[in-house]
């Protein structure tokens, strides 16, 4: 409504909300009594026909909106009291309303970061990444910050599942598996543990432990984003099955070939830091130049000096064509490119000047899962002198490691009937493929899932035996070699779950006893159960290496150095690879 104005004789303009108020109207002199002048019609709302409580957005604030809002604030009263139970026994490290902080290991993905937990009054609330590793080194991504909404997700599992029912007793689980288990042993029927990429020492054992006492299992390793191509090709180039560790704070020239390093390729925190190292203009030997090839824009292309658009299906001619560069600039022999003519501009020219001038302080990477494209990356970087400055073949990354050849046997043997039984450790292999995955799963005699959640494999498997949150397990990562990192828990369990390393070693019958370990009677080992013992698996293994003073160091660093790394040879890679081309 407009506002309307008087005027007096001293020039004085006064407003007015309405007629009503000008003319002093007695109901509008009466309304202005109460706070809420306006009738709620709650009535003629709550009895219309098209009323449904699960009304949109426009219904709901037109029958609930701010007047209802305001009623309700003005009419509330002050509640009771409640007041909190303090400690009966205050744990000593624990002072309310302070905060301690713990080094562990983010379980969000592979890569394995190490991590600072924040916990207050037993409850861990936030997660950074730990300076003290050289994976984290400070930083931690978007996807390691929110891991620990699912510690408290209402749709973890509570109980482990039979057949889909809910089962308080683990010993009941245990005994029908075990059952099992012995029985496909005993006729000889395959089983295969279908996991994703593990670089814990200590879960590594533990399943090493399964299969000897099921010689009947196979380990088969198992990535939703593949890296098996890259794994295939430095297989076949250099006898070794590995993911190189790539330094990127060595390189001074940059070129990629759809590998989103900054955003979602391996190591992106590592990789982030590193980069960054030379990304200013003031660095010593000045700043490091970067070129990005990629189909569509990514996190890596929007930080490039220069970034051509490079269509995927032609990435091999690329990767060949900038060999053949290379190669002519050395006098070595040239490898046949299909489709080179159509590569336009001079941008291949532009990134083989880069790297020529900047040999030995190069690198060059492919995000592609293509073993012909990763083998003519591998040839392009010898030519460049990368290995053993900007890429670490001895201290290779272990945090990918999957087979998608493998993957692929074990859905055929499932389909076909010659794999009798199925494990999914980490893995959802019906969400990230297809259903004809849960179709294969339904046919094997037995079917377990270690997920905390009923996620869509584990709804079809007979078994589900949720496992813990990595902030409620022990356990340790080693996502490069020699590079150790420790789990510890921040949180007694939320839920009835155990460690799936736990399970493994229960049904293999090879969990260490606690009897009479002096560290159960000093709350370190609270109740002798599978977790204490599993704790005694982790400590007895790294005790045996670092000593019992330098295990408790490594937990409270979160990380530790192996120094015992055997060594690798290397010259026999360069003939192997350069043969390939000439």
């Amino acid at each position: 409504m407009s506002l309307l104005k008087t005027a007096n004789m001293s020039n004085n303009i006064k407003y007015w909300k309405g007629e009503e108020e000008l003319n002093r109207d007695p109901q509008f002199l009466a309304d202005q009594k109460r706070e809420f002048g306006e009738a709620l019609p709650l009535e003629q709302a709550l009895s219309d026909e098209g009323f449904e409580l699960n009304s949109n957005r426009r219904d709901f604030l037109k029958y609930f909106g701010f007047s209802v809002t305001a009623v309700a604030l003005a009419s509330c009263y002050k509640t009771n009291v409640r007041h909190a139970v303090p400690y009966l026994v205050k744990p000593e490290e624990v002072t309310p309303g302070v905060a301690n902080y713990y080094r562990s290991t983010c379980g969000g993905c592979s890569v394995g970061c190490g991590v600072e937990v924040k916990v207050r009054e037993g409850r861990p609330i936030k997660l950074d990444g730990s300076r003290d590793s050289v994976i984290s080194k400070g930083g931690l991504c978007a996807t390691g910050q929110a891991s620990i909404l699912s510690l408290y997700d209402t749709e973890r599992l509570a109980h482990p599942l039979m057949k889909n029912q809910e089962v308080e007793d683990w010993s009941t689980v245990d005994g029908e598996i075990k059952s099992k288990l012995a029985v496909m042993k005993a006729t000889g029927k395959k089983v295969v543990l279908l996991s994703n990429s593990i670089n814990s020492p200590s879960t590594l054992r533990a399943i090493a432990s399964f299969k000897e006492a099921y010689s009947n299992v196979e380990h088969i390793s198992y990535d939703a984003v593949s890296y098996s191509g890259m794994l295939d090709a430095n297989e076949k180039d250099f006898g070794k099955r590995a993911v190189p560790h790539y330094r990127f704070d060595n390189a001074k020239a940059i070129v990629s070939f759809g590998a989103d390093f900054l955003g979602t390729w391996i190591s992106p925190v590592e990789f982030q830091a590193d980069y960054a190292k030379h990304r200013r203009p003031d660095v010593e030997g000045g700043m490091s130049v970067h070129i990005q090839f990629e189909s569509t824009l990514s996190m890596t292309g929007t930080n490039a000096d220069h970034r051509f658009p490079m269509q995927a299906s032609k990435e091999l001619a690329y990767v060949g064509t900038l060999y053949n560069y290379l190669a002519k600039a050395k006098g070595l022999a040239q490898i046949p490119v299909p489709n080179n003519a159509e590569l336009a501009g001079n941008s291949i020219e532009k990134a083989a000047n880069l790297l020529l001038k900047n040999a030995g302080k190069s690198l060059v990477i492919s995000g592609s899962n293509n073993p012909e494209v990763q083998q003519v990356i591998n040839a392009l970087n010898m030519l460049l002198e990368s290995y053993n400055s900007t890429i670490d073949m001895v201290n290779h990354s272990n945090q990918f490691n999957g087979s998608d050849a493998a993957v692929q046997g074990a859905f055929e043997g499932l389909s076909k009937g010659s794999i009798a039984g199925v494990i999914f450790y980490g893995t959802n292999p019906v969400f990230n493929h297809n259903k004809e995955w849960a179709a294969a799963i339904a046919k094997a005699k037995l079917s377990i899932s270690f997920a905390s959640t009923k996620d869509e494999t584990a709804a079809v498997c007979q078994y589900v035996a949720p496992d813990n949150h990595f902030l409620e397990s022990w356990s340790d990562a080693e996502p490069v070699k020699g590079v150790i990192h420790f789990t510890q828990p921040t949180i007694a369990p939320v839920f009835n779950t155990r460690q799936a390393q736990e399970s493994l070693l229960n049904w293999a019958g090879a969990l260490p006893s606690t009897e009479n370990d002096p560290l159960a009677n000093k709350g370190i080992l609270t109740q002798k159960t599978d977790a204490s013992s599993y704790y005694l698996f982790v400590r007895n293994y790294w005790e045996g290496i670092l000593g019992a003073a330098g295990f408790q160091k490594a937990l409270e660093l979160g990380v530790a150095e192996n120094s015992k790394n055997e060594g690798d040879g290397f010259l026999h890679w360069k003939c192997s690879v350069i043969g390939k081309f000439n």
